[in-house]
């Protein structure tokens, strides 16, 4: 009797060992998700403490008991773990010693074929496994890299389970990255309201996230897409995107989108978006860029020799590669449109019109118009 109950009570200390294992484990892991949330927001002290809070979880897993392994808890803590970038080493050696129990091996499998870079293999092992049907960390994980997994093969499912990540973990890094990925994804043209919409959210989160590099340009190269297509008051709510940002990253979003509308014959989108430019001129380098764009709205205005004396008096040292292309394309325009009608009409035969010189053309042809009618009255 005695020896039995010796049995018994070194059974429940190495059962409380066990459970104080699994329950370090997953304390561990949850302490890591929580800093990783914090680097998201944009805390430094979260970033700067995430490397050693990596080695305790690495230690706790060298030292864990094999049977702690079948616990649930651990089983999708250690999918957490490798889902949320955490080395997938240890935790192979584990698996393929069959320490998992049954129930976690497919959820353990398909972690490790997305840990180990093996993404071909993990999309239809992902496809079984419901992110629904997890706790909540474990689910926005899931549905954060199943939804990462499917851009590009199935954008709409994708949108979907980025959505469902979102939703299972707000303020985190998973949400975070869920953004990025879904900005990048939805067209800013088709879906405006959509975009804009996950974008307000980021810049309110997320602004400071050592990630936010990738969501800026991704919101610039949309902005620029969109501006020459939607009308004023929308491309003001794409750039006010932008508020916050320093003042030569948003002079640079202007004169593109500016540059970009002369290019394509839109002189009052051009000229809007060069006056905001100008307001952000604090450079010689800078006011040279806005000279530029106004001599080639002058040109757009069928003001040619005006125009032609502008570019003249233009700092051609100070402009950038892009900008020495425009104002030869508006250059050659001017030239082209100066012909006489004869040489102009032989010429248009050989290529089709510009945009550029379409636009300036109809504001040559409006003067004169004006011009026949005030010399009648």
């Amino acid at each position: 009797m005695r020896a039995a109950l010796g049995l018994a009570a070194a059974l429940s200390l190495w059962s409380g060992v066990v459970c104080a294992q699994a329950d370090e484990f997953v304390d561990l892991v949850r302490k890591l998700t929580g800093l990783q949330d914090g680097m998201a927001r944009g805390a430094a002290t979260a970033r700067a403490a995430i490397p050693a809070q990596v080695e305790r979880i690495q230690t706790a897993i060298a030292t864990a008991e094999a049977d702690s392994w079948k616990e649930r808890a651990n089983g999708r803590a250690a999918a957490t773990y490798l889902l949320g970038g955490g080395s997938p080493r240890a935790i192979r050696k584990i698996f393929d010693a069959n320490l998992f129990s049954d129930a976690d091996r497919p959820l353990i499998d398909a972690s490790l074929a997305y840990a180990e870079g093996r993404s071909r293999d993990a999309m239809p092992m992902f496809a079984q496994i419901d992110p629904k049907e997890q706790p909540a960390t474990l689910g926005g994980h899931l549905a954060l890299v199943r939804g990462g997994l499917l851009i590009g093969s199935d954008n709409a499912r994708a949108r979907e389970l980025l959505d469902l990540a979102r939703l299972l973990m707000p303020s985190s890094l998973v949400e975070e990255a869920a953004l990025r990925r879904e900005v990048a994804v939805v067209d800013p043209l088709q879906d405006a309201a959509k975009f804009l919409l996950l974008a307000r959210r980021y810049v309110a989160q997320y602004s400071r996230s050592p990630f936010a590099r990738n969501f800026w340009g991704e919101a610039r190269a949309a902005t620029i897409r969109v501006a020459l297509d939607i009308p004023e008051r929308q491309l003001g709510e794409f750039l006010a995107l932008f508020d916050a940002t320093p003042a030569a990253t948003r002079f640079d979003l202007h004169m593109t989108i500016a540059q970009n509308a002369i290019l394509h014959g839109r002189p009052a989108l051009a000229a809007l978006e060069t006056d905001r430019a100008a307001t952000l001129a604090d450079t010689h380098q800078a006011k040279a860029r806005v000279a530029l764009n106004r001599a080639a709205l002058t040109a757009l205005g069928g003001d040619f020799e005006a125009a032609a004396s502008e570019f003249a008096a233009l700092d051609v040292s100070s402009l950038e590669r892009g900008d020495k292309e425009l104002r030869a394309v508006v250059a050659g325009a001017i030239d082209h449109l100066r012909l006489s009608p004869e040489a102009a009409e032989k010429t248009m035969s050989a290529r089709d019109e510009l945009p550029v010189e379409r636009a300036a053309r109809q504001a040559l042809d409006d003067s004169e118009i004006l011009l026949q009618k005030t010399v009648q009255k």
